[in-house]
């Protein structure tokens, strides 16, 4: 006996069901079969393949709102990834032939760059992934690794440009930088020639290796001459032997604290253009036991101008003595005090009362990282690249070599 599913009457699915009826388990109703299926006039059924699926309430379920709604999120999410494996492959094209490339490469030369189109059955989520460039430890980069790339003063100067901010750090920035750019591209000559020929000798008192230079108003503190303006201190000036008038003074904030740890490493020098009788009490009230600032210079230390400007030629106070002028910094706010040597001066935003102030802090980093250096000038040409602030060009072209791209001046 054959008993596969066409060879016997018997054991086909057909003959379980006679007289041309379907029974619909489901609902235990029974359907009577088309005359389509039967090949017989008895209406024995014969075959199922025509016979038209009974209803099972497709119709209700197609009046479901909730069912509706998902099935338009899926054809819009269809959609939206169709748009964007449309957009990667635009990028990639372009990727493929632009000078990013050549950029992408020089960052790292592991980093892979597609050669050829992507086959399109990537998801566009692994596409784009392909293309973010991750630091070797793949996490992302926490607040204090971002400060570390931090550099003193083009960093805030950079942030004041870009974001065109109206706090009060943001058009100071942008102020100094004007004055810093006229400051060094002036024509300085010096207004008595005995000035080139004379020096200074200061003799070391502590063996460091370098010397640092620091202006004292607008730099350290702020000298108001009127009283009545709230000050930090009131000092008495002996203007001469007849009359003392009383100053008021603002210190920069951490100015005291930086000085003394800096007197640790280096050699601290106060260089101002100020009378003597004034900055002699201001000195006295930042080191009252005389063991942080070395030597004190005053006006008469100063080189002045055919314009009247009162400059700081560092050459004269490394002659005839064991300093270099690789191993000196001058830091001032006025940028022509070391016109005479850029890559020696360090700038600093001017101070006059500002509580905020976090200038000196950033300062003091950056001449701690200078420990060690055979060359301060090469060290400054290469963080603050105040170079590139001489050119007469005008001070758009400085930003523009500064940062690489035009910036807005305002």
């Amino acid at each position: 006996m054959n008993l596969s599913r066409n060879g016997s009457n018997k054991f086909s699915r057909h003959d379980r069901i006679a007289y041309s009826q379907i029974l619909d388990l489901k609902k235990n109703k029974i359907y009577p079969s088309s005359t389509k299926n039967s090949d017989q006039s008895n209406g024995y059924f014969l075959s199922l393949v025509n016979m038209k699926a009974p209803d099972y309430g497709q119709a209700q379920l197609l009046n479901n709102d909730a069912l509706k709604n998902k099935i338009n999120e899926k054809r819009n999410q269809k959609s939206m990834d169709n748009e964007l494996n449309k957009f990667v492959t635009r990028v990639e094209t372009k990727l493929i032939s632009s000078p990013l490339k050549k950029k992408v490469i020089a960052i790292d030369t592991k980093i892979d760059i597609p050669t050829q189109i992507k086959p399109y059955s990537l998801t566009p989520q692994s596409r784009l992934q392909s293309f973010r460039i991750a630091s070797p430890s793949q996490k992302p980069r926490s607040s204090s690794q971002n400060k570390r790339n931090e550099i003193y003063y083009l960093s805030k100067l950079q942030r004041a440009f870009d974001t065109n901010g109206s706090d009060y750090f943001s058009r100071m920035y942008r102020q100094h930088f004007h004055q810093t750019y006229q400051g060094l591209n002036c024509r300085l000559f010096s207004q008595n020639n005995n000035d080139n020929n004379k020096s200074h000798k200061l003799p070391k008192k502590h063996q460091r290796q370098f010397t640092l230079f620091f202006d004292l108003d607008e730099t350290l503190v702020h000298c108001n001459e009127t009283p009545s303006i709230p000050c930090d201190v009131v000092l008495e000036i002996n203007v001469s032997k007849h009359q003392i008038i009383r100053a008021g003074i603002n210190v920069r904030p951490y100015a005291k604290e930086m000085l003394k740890n800096l007197s640790n490493y280096f050699e601290i020098i106060i260089f101002t253009a100020s009378h003597s009788s004034y900055a002699e009490k201001v000195c006295n009230y930042l080191d009252p036991d005389s063991n942080i600032i070395s030597h004190r210079l005053f006006r008469d230390s100063c080189t002045q101008t055919n314009t009247s400007l009162y400059t700081k030629d560092l050459r004269l106070f490394c002659e005839n003595t064991n300093r270099q002028l690789s191993q000196v910094a001058l830091i001032d706010n006025a940028s022509y005090s070391y016109a005479w040597q850029i890559e020696n001066g360090i700038p600093i935003l001017p101070f006059y009362d500002n509580k905020d102030d976090r200038e000196l802090i950033d300062l003091e980093k950056y001449l701690k990282n200078m420990i060690g250096v055979s060359d301060i000038r090469e060290y400054n040409r290469n963080n603050l690249k105040l170079h590139l602030f001489v050119d007469q060009r005008g001070p758009y072209k400085v930003l523009e070599n500064l940062f690489g791209k035009p910036q807005q001046l305002l």
